[in-house]
């Protein structure tokens, strides 16, 4: 997508709706993008193959095209099509997945109560979504520490990397020098190394260790977690996910 708009808009718009534009100019765009509320009548109308919408969290998603390419098949969606799949959707996918296709959605559910927000760099409950030790099981290999650090990572890749992302990996671009300070005082780049004396030495040049782990503590399981959270974007080019190689 070319333009990002604020406030869970459409990401991409056709070439009437760019800088410049005719459409643009007149003014008329924002009433065009204006989220309409949807009655629980109309929604349920939408329930057949080539014409499927659905609701979750009170948003409506207009999901005709999209089901096609579901990973889990067309099938399963037109069966849920025309009702709210909040509680089915939750027990399969992650928070994320609805911030990647915010252009599906087209309105909002009559009625429907404002959900309160989740916190995005919070652990998932969603099965295998997250490390299993971080969703309760018992484990001998990933400590408190290792939480803090998924925590701090998560942070950092949402704040800088995940609004630039995806046009990033269109275009193909590096990492710009600015961008690349910001990888490098965060720990990100050092920590992809695994443990070993760099660590402590990074720290003594003032750069953050993720999650405060002290270099000691520092082991694959860290370096395992860092790269899991910078891949979480799906964006292979180089600068997308913090490559700068």
């Amino acid at each position: 997508p070319w333009l990002k708009l604020e406030r869970g808009l459409p990401t991409a718009y056709p070439r009437s709706c760019r800088p410049g534009s005719l459409l643009l100019r007149s003014g008329l765009l924002p009433s065009l993008l204006e989220m309409k509320e949807v009655s629980q009548d109309e929604l349920s109308k939408h329930n057949v193959s080539g014409d499927l919408w659905m609701v979750i969290d009170g948003d409506v998603f207009d999901v005709s095209k999209f089901a096609k390419v579901h990973p889990g098949g067309p099938q399963i969606m037109e069966q849920y099509a025309g009702l709210d799949v909040s509680t089915e959707f939750y027990e399969l996918h992650r928070r994320d997945v609805l911030t990647k296709y915010s252009k599906l959605k087209i309105g909002r559910l009559a009625g429907a109560k404002e959900s309160q927000a989740a916190d995005p760099n919070g652990i998932s409950d969603v099965p295998f979504a997250e490390i299993p030790a971080f969703q309760g099981q018992s484990s001998a290999y990933f400590k408190d520490n290792h939480r803090r650090l998924l925590q701090d990572v998560r942070t950092f890749v949402k704040k800088e990397l995940e609004p630039i992302a995806e046009a990033a990996d269109l275009a193909g671009d590096y990492s710009d020098r600015e961008l690349q300070g910001k990888l490098g005082m965060a720990g990100l780049m050092v920590a992809r190394m695994g443990p070993g004396p760099w660590i402590e030495q990074a720290k003594e040049l003032g750069i953050h260790i993720p999650g405060d782990v002290q270099p000691e503590e520092f082991d694959y399981f860290h370096e395992q977690v860092v790269q899991e959270e910078r891949t979480r974007l799906f964006c292979p080019s180089r600068g997308a996910n913090g490559n700068v190689e």
